[in-house]
């Protein structure tokens, strides 16, 4: 058999390694990142009721002393809604599940859903594109910005999906006044916020 020809040399290091075979360090971000589902249950019939960006930053806070709170998350920025309403009883009107998208570039219009027999109604919707509804909620951003409205029957289940930033120093929480809460114990508000109260968290401890 013949020799094989073609030029002998070394071997080219790997992309993204030195000579010496030491990888190179990769970027890092030291703020804790992640996605995460919030569930929370209509306690009575919500008509149009408006989540804003403040209520987005607002769900998961720690207790300070029992009457202040301060947010766990710098930003957060919304993927997905989802709701269900359960049938009613017997011979009752349907329940119906409605959102509407506010914010700048949203398309003015109401997604429904209504039951139908045993059959509960359900809606999954994402953010408009290109609207403010994708962007992110921050800190001392435009966070009395509302950016969408829901209708619902009691005992519907909303569940909204966000990534979410934690905060670096934790920032106080306005107008979301709790009693009786546990310094250094963690709270999930309500979606709605507490004065009106219309969804409470399932799975975490609601804020008092």
């Amino acid at each position: 058999m013949g020799r094989r020809r073609g030029r002998q040399g070394k071997r080219r290091p790997r992309r993204g390694r030195n000579v010496g075979g030491i990888g190179k360090i990769p970027p890092y971000v030291p703020t804790v990142c992640f996605n995460h589902k919030f569930r929370f249950v209509g306690t009575s019939t919500g008509h149009n009721v408006p989540i804003s960006r403040a209520n987005l930053l607002n769900l998961l806070v720690v207790a300070v002393t029992s009457s202040t709170t301060a947010r766990l998350f710098e930003a957060v920025r919304l993927k997905c809604v989802e709701m269900w309403c359960n049938p009613p009883a017997l011979g009752q009107q349907p329940t119906t599940c409605t959102l509407e998208w506010f914010g700048n570039n949203a398309p003015s219009t109401t997604r429904s859903d209504s039951t139908m027999g045993i059959t509960p109604s359900y809606l999954k919707c994402k953010p408009p594109a290109n609207s403010s509804n994708r962007w992110w909620c921050i800190t001392g951003g435009d966070e009395a910005e509302e950016l969408f409205a829901i209708g619902f029957s009691p005992n519907a289940i909303v569940q909204v999906t966000l990534e979410c930033r934690m905060v670096e120093s934790e920032a106080p929480v306005s107008g979301e006044v709790p009693s009786g809460a546990t310094p250094g114990a963690i709270y999930c508000d309500y979606l709605d916020g507490i004065v009106t109260g219309y969804l409470s968290p399932l799975g975490y401890v609601a804020l008092p």
